[in-house]
């Protein structure tokens, strides 16, 4: 009898690890508050600028963007545990972020609600054309939709590609496809930016980061949650974010 699809949130991923909370980095997406904020620099976010972050998982972008560019954020996600670190995270700051639970691909707000959306290293793991037209609709006339995620490369193998949608449910985009994924949702002025260079030193910083007691905490967890079947998806899945045929991309657009 063959067995039903594991449940995402069961399966073994460095995504299910970070959200476990174990995982104690300073950035959770490459090139960390830097890359956020030269994203936020294209978006022409400042003082006021009222922003939608999409997924945003433990509120860290949201918050620096509150902090750092006085902008009116508002996050979004569909996990209660990460939005309860998010509002804890806030308070601890003492910054007005308003964090809401939601989906998505549905999102819980009227047409031309905001001068920014944005989404952060996780639109790939989404339903890409159904978010890109809900971040567009929500909004005004003139104001960005940006993302930054990874992408594939155009000599990728297609094993590489099915090993990340098994292993992380990942389906990156190539620079045309997320250029043509932005055209299909009725955007305009679409800027593409390769930043594949802060992938690899993002990871290298975070072993760092972590240290062999880190390393070795998470490796225990991962045994005891999912065995050594686990312990080698996890390893896989290392292997593929590390890979030459895995880039990663800034993408930032205007509703016309």
């Amino acid at each position: 009898m063959k067995q039903a699809p594991q449940a995402a949130a069961d399966r073994p991923s460095l995504e299910n690890l970070v959200e476990s909370g174990l995982v104690e980095l300073e950035s959770l997406h490459p090139g960390g508050l830097a890359l956020t904020s030269e994203f936020a620099s294209l978006c022409n976010i400042a003082a006021g600028t009222s922003v939608l972050d999409v997924a945003c998982g433990t509120g860290e972008t949201a918050c620096y963007l509150a902090e750092s560019f006085a902008a009116q954020v508002c996050g979004l996600d569909h996990s209660s545990d990460l939005l309860e670190r998010a509002r804890a995270k806030s308070a601890a700051r003492d910054l007005k972020v308003d964090f809401r639970q939601g989906d998505a691909a549905a999102l819980p707000f009227p047409d031309a609600e905001f001068d920014v959306a944005i989404c952060e290293c996780t639109l790939c793991l989404l339903d890409k054309n159904a978010v890109l037209q809900e971040m567009a609709r929500v909004v005004r006339p003139g104001g960005y939709v940006a993302i930054h995620d990874l992408f594939w490369e155009g000599n990728a193998p297609d094993k590489l590609k099915e090993a990340l949608v098994e292993n992380e449910g990942e389906e990156p985009e190539t620079l045309q496809g997320w250029r043509q994924l932005f055209t299909g949702a009725g955007l305009i002025n679409i800027r593409v930016v390769d930043k594949s260079d802060v992938k690899a030193r993002w990871m290298r910083d975070n072993r760092k980061q972590l240290g062999i007691s880190g390393q070795l905490r998470l490796g225990m967890y991962v045994l005891r949650r999912w065995w050594f079947s686990g312990l080698w998806a996890i390893l896989r899945s290392e292997r593929i974010f590390s890979s030459t045929h895995l880039g990663y991309c800034i993408v930032v657009s205007e509703k016309p």
